[in-house]
């Protein structure tokens, strides 16, 4: 983990709120770049999200646009689930959306194998994108992430959400069976874009937030997965994104090893920073996507100013990257993401 943090010294003076330092700054921007990068080339989205050259192309064509620090090569969450038989609806100028799972009765779980990352689904089409980020954004002082859903988002891919989700109640021993396949498939697919290059990896997992499941499900059902993947994954960091609410798994993800960022939407941050404590564990987020899409530039820098207080200059101060609460929607105005940079630059540097 020092090697990785040594790589990007002014984030890291910032995470550690050294004097004349600045806040690390940069939006969440998956599925707004393959937009943004149909917009500009008229390529369809379809096309963009089957293809690793272009899916790192969408990435790298914001990076240089914005001057951002970081790029991953997780765009949509249904990689894994489509690679398990999940269908999806793919729209033209958009990231697809979840249509059917791949498995609907209890009898097909007990067949259900890990899958192959260099051979099933578009997984091989990320591989090749992080290996594209390993070559191209690779200077110093640049974050590039390999990464994926994160286990109960793919398990709800594979099975449904809502049949994840109530047999947490009816059959736990399923819904164990259905995440153990899934996890083995996360830990293969995660190592292979290690291999293909990138520094360290990153999992979105929207569907594990309270606003989803309880604070005791999340213990009893993705704690466990987490803990294997972050043993098991050649990572030395990983970055958790859980949108939603999720104050009160902040103390539970805090103490899972190697967790290095927690991504996080309706949380109070000051109140997450006294949760987590002595660890270091740094909080990315949390300025609203909705003020960013629908929102003034003016309300942008004052939702800003909001998450500095109650995060980066909070005590102890640092531990803080200033980002969206979750991945940017699409017609997101360029000039709301500028005004984050530029508050975040101006706003956000310690004395």
């Amino acid at each position: 983990m020092d090697a990785l943090l040594n790589s990007v010294p002014e984030i890291l003076d910032g995470l550690n709120a050294k004097p004349g330092a600045t806040v690390p700054t940069f939006p969440i921007i998956l599925g707004y770049s393959i937009n943004e990068y149909h917009k500009l080339t008229n390529v369809p989205a379809p096309q963009i999200m089957r293809d690793g050259q272009k899916i790192a192309e969408a990435q790298l064509y914001l990076a240089k646009k914005f001057k951002l620090p970081f790029v991953i090569t997780i765009a949509d969450l249904n990689v894994i689930g489509e690679a398990y038989g999940a269908k999806l609806t793919y729209m033209p100028e958009v990231i697809p959306v979840h249509e059917t799972p791949a498995i609907r009765g209890l009898e097909e779980i007990d067949k259900l194998e890990a899958k192959n990352p260099r051979q099933d689904g578009r997984m091989p089409q990320v591989i090749k994108a992080a290996g594209i980020f390993a070559q191209k954004f690779n200077e110093k002082g640049n974050l590039y992430f390999g990464g994926c859903e994160g286990p109960i988002t793919a398990a709800g891919s594979v099975w449904g959400v809502e049949n994840l989700m109530r047999n947490m109640i009816k059959n736990p021993e399923a819904v164990h069976k259905v995440l153990s396949s899934v996890t083995d498939t996360i830990i293969a697919f995660l190592n292979a874009q290690m291999e293909a290059g990138v520094l360290a990896v990153g999992l979105a997992e929207p569907t594990a937030s309270s606003t989803c499941i309880s604070p005791q499900f999340f213990q009893e059902f993705e704690v466990p997965y987490l803990k294997k993947i972050t043993r098991k994954v050649n990572s030395p960091a990983f970055l958790l994104h859980v949108c939603g609410e999720s104050q009160n798994i902040v103390d539970k993800v805090s103490k899972i090893s190697n967790i290095l960022i927690f991504s996080v939407d309706k949380v109070d941050l000051r109140q997450a920073k006294k949760q987590i404590g002595n660890r270091f564990v740094c909080l990315l987020g949390n300025v609203s996507t909705g003020i960013m899409r629908r929102g003034t530039p003016a309300d942008v820098e004052n939702a800003v100013r909001v998450c500095l207080q109650e995060g980066a200059f909070s005590e102890p101060r640092g531990k803080c990257i200033l980002s969206t609460g979750c991945d940017i929607g699409p017609g997101t105005p360029p000039a709301n993401i500028e005004a984050l940079l530029r508050a975040g630059k101006t706003l956000g540097k310690f004395s």
